[in-house]
């Protein structure tokens, strides 16, 4: 019975602790926005005036904190979609839907900066061919370029459709065939080489089969769009747990999403780390 009871607190223990960092890993990088700050700023104003002047019930004031934080975030969000900038013609330019597998450098990608976002803050922005603007945290940015500073690996920088953008050295790339790190890298050198018979073997025989659409769909949901080793949904990859080069597989037990930096880790050898942090994730079906 003891046991029993030291188990359950443990557990108990546990999945508060998970709470309490999952809360943490959320609301910390939000704080440090301008939408975190207005927000708490009002909630705390709101909670001062009904608890404090209007003596308002406790339970009162807490909820209108709370009411005061839903509108504001509500008003963060209205701004932004209002300020988002237009999607130049390259960008919307859609995307082939042969299936091949292919790899190309893109002049039109790259990164824009504006000062429009909420309460008039700095955004940076990322688009290319065929990829509308997508927005980017000044510390995912700045972790971009520290990654491509270092010059082992290329860059994961954006999805759009069944496109992978990659920054490497002062080029962005764009691959259609769901690469991991090492592969776009492998593929890089042989562009910067001339070696056309090296890149279409590449392509056609380690590369030769993107993941299908409606696994990709069953792999997002069963892993809740979150990096399976961090909890992270930014930058989100699709990985093949045994590489194609490998003779894995494109089902979905064999596919598992990760974010770019953790996708980095097991490309530099990290993958008994990435698995251990993977290994309780459900597996798919076919």
């Amino acid at each position: 019975m003891t046991s029993a009871k030291h188990t359950s607190t443990t557990l108990g223990g546990a999945a508060i602790d998970r709470v309490v960092t999952d809360l943490h890993d959320r609301l910390g990088p939000w704080l440090q926005t301008r939408e975190g700050v207005a927000a708490a700023s009002v909630s705390v104003v709101v909670f001062w005036i009904l608890w404090g002047a209007m003596v308002a019930p406790l339970p009162a004031a807490v909820l209108g904190a709370a009411v005061g934080v839903i509108l504001v975030s509500l008003a963060a969000r209205l701004w932004e979609s209002r300020t988002a900038p237009r999607a130049a013609a390259f960008s919307r330019i859609e995307h082939p839907s042969d299936g091949g597998v292919d790899l190309q450098q893109d002049p039109n990608a790259g990164f824009r900066r504006d000062s429009r976002g909420f309460l008039w803050g700095n955004r940076i922005w990322f688009a290319g061919t065929g990829c509308p603007p997508c927005q980017l945290r000044p510390d995912t940015y700045r972790r971009l370029r520290a990654w491509r500073d270092e010059g082992d690996l290329p860059v994961f920088v954006a999805r759009s459709s069944r496109r992978q953008w990659w920054w490497w050295r002062n080029a962005f790339y764009w691959e259609s065939g769901d690469c991991g790190a090492e592969d776009v890298a492998a593929l890089l050198v042989m562009l910067e080489r001339d070696d056309e018979q090296g890149i279409e073997w590449e392509l056609n025989a380690r590369l030769a089969d993107p993941i299908p659409e409606q696994v990709k769909r069953l792999v997002h949901a069963r892993d809740r769009g979150r990096c399976l080793a961090c909890g992270s949904d930014e930058l989100i990859q699709y990985d093949r747990v045994v590489l194609w080069s490998m003779g894995g597989g494109n089902e979905p037990q064999n596919i598992r999403l990760l974010c770019a930096g953790c996708n980095r880790r097991r490309a530099r050898g990290g993958q008994g780390q990435v698995h251990a942090a993977s290994a309780s994730a459900p597996s798919g079906s076919g």
